[in-house]
């Protein structure tokens, strides 16, 4: 097979941008980099689906050696660009292709989607396209393209600043089975993007922006891509994955990525994945809207969970389920009151701090924290941003939220503008003054507030004496505790006459080892640990239930007669006792003991020590 030509932008007499100026058009995204090129790609993919499509996405992380390598060095980069434009820049971390191909091992990070439209259209920017889309030339030649897709998700076109940014390199082989005027067509194009340099062409002295491009030689001092069968040939001799007119899509490379090999990448990989896109992965996802992203890495293919299934996303997905009115949760009106507009639904979702799957999570992944925060998007459903709030301080509750701007184009319009490049964030001071900015402005306000206040509500704050008796009762009908504490809420373990004792005697938190069932009854199992210098012996322990709802705590004193906690037993060094206490002596270590659940409800222990005989 004949090797592709290469072409090296000249700077036209009118100016061109440079290489390094397109570089920067990603500005500095709040995400890593791999995590950016992973939400724009996917992002382009889902623009790019016909409606009703369901999106399949294939990740691949691969590394070539030997013969695999020898022929991307002969067919597809015979040709490099000149030794002036490799000592051009200067950035840190980077290397220059040749260098690069030098290497005995090269990786590459492909991103592949199927059944979409591919990267349709004319190949050259200066031909005139009527009613054809320009994917192609937006996406391989020109900067800065228009949104063009109805709600969307990738409003600066293709993020492809990112691809660049990723590869050592800066260089990404573009392979797509689309159409052009209707009519099937495979393509297969190389672009680098470097910076600004001089060189001798034909004899003079000529500047070069620092874009260059592999494809076949046009006759008009440029490339196009490689078309056709000799496409095909070319896609399977680099063991690009395979499709045909029956699987359309786009395939980007990215050579020698910036990435380590190993655990942390592909946990990385299947996490971003995950945290970002988990609302059009979900089984309850409609299948028109739905995208099925596999993983290969090494070779190897590696399971990506459901995320209804897979903590804290579960809560999530169920409240994703109430916003698009699929669910029986909560529904919460975010509404702006000048100019008078409905922006958008919140919903959240509380529940018990589930385990997760430390082995499949990176250190550092905000999965495996407890659960705080709104997931922010518009109706494209692609997570923009967490929108994090206060925690629960019992940690083994935790909630979670999601917010979706209204589909009304105007209100749907300006949230889309005020997101940056790499679609991270929602901000305000980017919109002119207006109804778009309000709309913004309003929608944050509220669910900051929302966020700040779930756990805790503004109007349940205050002192004991604020607060009428009937409170707690009203709030455990209701299902939802308005205050945090009671008059005999829990606490840290207290000590007689309100004085903590200077010698070393202490209960750690109780922790819940799990459920069993007693005469037809559930029953939780808690146990703690009692540190005793023996100092004083005649001390009595005493475990306190509650009712936890929404993670606070109300004391059984509290509750209505229809619902009813008791504490079964009380052990310490085999000795069993009940509500009346059990004297320490000199006893230390395990301390267990069993509480009644009512249905639909969770419980709570807690500790305290008292002197024999005083109430």
């Amino acid at each position: 097979m004949t090797p592709l030509d290469l072409h090296s932008e000249k700077f036209a007499r009118t100016g061109n941008l440079a290489g390094e100026g397109f570089r920067r058009l990603l500005g500095r995204p709040a995400l890593g980099l791999l995590q950016t090129v992973i939400r724009e790609a996917l992002q382009n993919s889902v623009d790019a689906a016909p409606e009703g499509n369901r999106v399949e996405i294939l990740l691949r992380f691969r590394t070539l050696e030997g013969e695999a390598l020898a022929q991307l060095r002969d067919l597809f980069f015979r040709t490099l660009p000149p030794e002036e434009a490799e000592t051009a820049s200067e950035e840190e971390e980077s290397a220059n292709l040749r260098e690069i191909l030098r290497e005995d091992q090269v990786s590459l990070l492909e991103i592949a989607d199927f059944n979409t439209s591919g990267l349709v259209g004319p190949t050259r920017a200066d031909v005139a396209a009527g009613k054809e889309t320009l994917d192609f030339v937006n996406f391989m030649r020109n900067v800065g393209a228009a949104r063009d897709t109805h709600h969307g998700g990738g409003t600066y076109g293709y993020g492809k600043t990112s691809l660049y940014a990723l590869s050592r390199a800066s260089t990404i082989i573009a392979d797509t089975q689309t159409t052009y005027n209707g009519i099937p067509v495979r393509r297969v194009m190389g672009c680098h993007l470097g910076d600004a340099f001089e060189a001798t062409t034909d004899g003079e002295r000529r500047r070069f922006t620092g874009r260059h491009w592999w494809g076949r030689d046009d006759a008009e001092s440029g490339v196009e891509p490689l078309e056709g069968v000799a496409a095909a040939e070319l896609s399977e001799l680099l063991g690009f994955p395979p499709r045909d007119e029956s699987r359309p899509g786009t395939t980007v490379t990215i050579v020698a990525p910036h990435v380590d090999r190993g655990e942390d990448l592909r946990a990385e990989l299947v996490e971003t994945v995950l945290w970002n896109f988990w609302p059009r992965m979900c089984g309850f996802t409609p299948t028109g809207r739905k995208i099925d992203v596999s993983l290969e890495f090494e070779g190897e293919h590696v399971e990506i969970p459901a995320p209804e299934y897979y903590p804290p996303l579960d809560l999530y997905a169920e409240a994703l389920r109430n916003v698009r009115g699929e669910g029986d949760g909560e529904i919460t009106t975010i509404r702006c009151a000048r100019p008078v507009a409905d922006l958008g639904r919140l919903s959240i979702v509380r529940g018990l701090h589930a385990q997760r799957n430390l082995m499949a999570l990176r250190d550092g992944s905000p999965m495996r924290d407890q659960a705080h925060a709104i997931a922010l998007m518009r109706p494209v459903e692609l997570v923009v941003r967490y929108l994090p709030g206060e925690a629960f301080a019992d940690k083994r509750f935790e909630w979670a939220g999601v917010f979706m701007c209204s589909k009304e184009d105007d209100i749907e319009k300006a949230f889309s503008a005020a997101e940056p490049p790499a679609h991270d964030d929602w901000t305000p001071d980017m919109l002119p003054k207006g109804r778009a900015k309000t709309f913004v402005n309003v929608a944050l306000r509220d669910l900051k507030l929302a966020a700040a206040t779930y756990v805790q509500p503004k109007a349940a704050l205050g002192t004991g004496e604020d607060r009428g008796p009937s409170v707690a009762k009203t709030a455990a009908k209701l299902g939802r505790l308005l205050s945090r504490t009671s008059g005999k809420g829990p606490g840290r373990a207290t000590f007689p006459g309100g004085v903590r004792s200077k010698k070393k005697i202490t209960i750690s938190a109780p922790r819940f080892v799990g459920l069993e069932h007693r005469d037809s009854q559930r029953v939780a199992r808690f146990v703690a640990e009692l540190t005793n210098d023996g100092s004083r012996p005649d001390l009595l322990l005493h475990a306190n239930p509650h009712l936890v709802l929404d993670g606070s705590y109300t004391s059984v004193d509290d509750l209505p007669g229809e619902i009813t906690i008791n504490l079964v037993d009380l052990s310490l060094e085999g000795r069993i006792a009940g509500q009346e206490g059990i004297r320490i002596q000199k006893a230390q270590g395990i301390v267990c003991c069993r509480v009644t659940v009512p249905e639909d409800a969770a419980v709570g222990i807690r500790f305290r020590f008292e002197e024999e005989g005083k109430a």
